[in-house]
């Protein structure tokens, strides 16, 4: 008889915690909340239902509309920083969540998304004053689009 001390659902939580990009300790301390798993069970059940090879198929990408908004998240606020859309397929791209908001974090996730899916131009709503020294440092085209709803 197999033993399941975890339940399915609460193992799905963890790998999609994990797969989110959070390290098998902060995994395991997201979890505690509804079931107390070391970061060694994390790592097993990763080990276990990984894909075997995660193909990872380079769209093509025109360009990159990139926005962040600030979140709360328990009782600190964060920004969602950033969220990078293909203005083409309107799918996205890619997502940061970070305490803070200054150009080399704006840099840095640029530069991601550049090693990603190669330079693009960069679009942005104006709102932060980094976008233009990120896209300078790294030798990208950007410019400022308005929503009219």
């Amino acid at each position: 008889m197999k033993r399941n001390r975890t339940s399915a659902k609460d193992i799905g939580y963890g790998l999609y915690l994990y797969f989110l990009g959070l390290s098998y300790r902060n995994t395991a301390k997201a979890l505690c909340r509804f079931v107390k798993r070391s970061h060694v069970a994390v790592w097993k059940w990763i080990q276990k239902y990984k894909p075997e090879r995660i193909s990872y198929r380079r769209r093509k990408v025109s360009e990159l509309v990139i926005d962040e908004t600030q979140i709360k998240v328990g009782n600190d606020y964060f920004w969602l920083l950033w969220v990078a859309i293909d203005l083409n397929n309107k799918s996205i791209l890619d997502i940061y969540l970070s305490a803070e908001r200054n150009m080399f974090v704006a840099q840095n996730f640029i530069r991601n998304l550049v090693n990603k899916y190669g330079k693009h131009t960069v679009s942005t709503d104006g709102g932060g004053t980094w976008y233009p020294y990120a896209c300078k440092f790294l030798k990208l085209r950007h410019h400022l689009f308005i929503l009219l709803f």
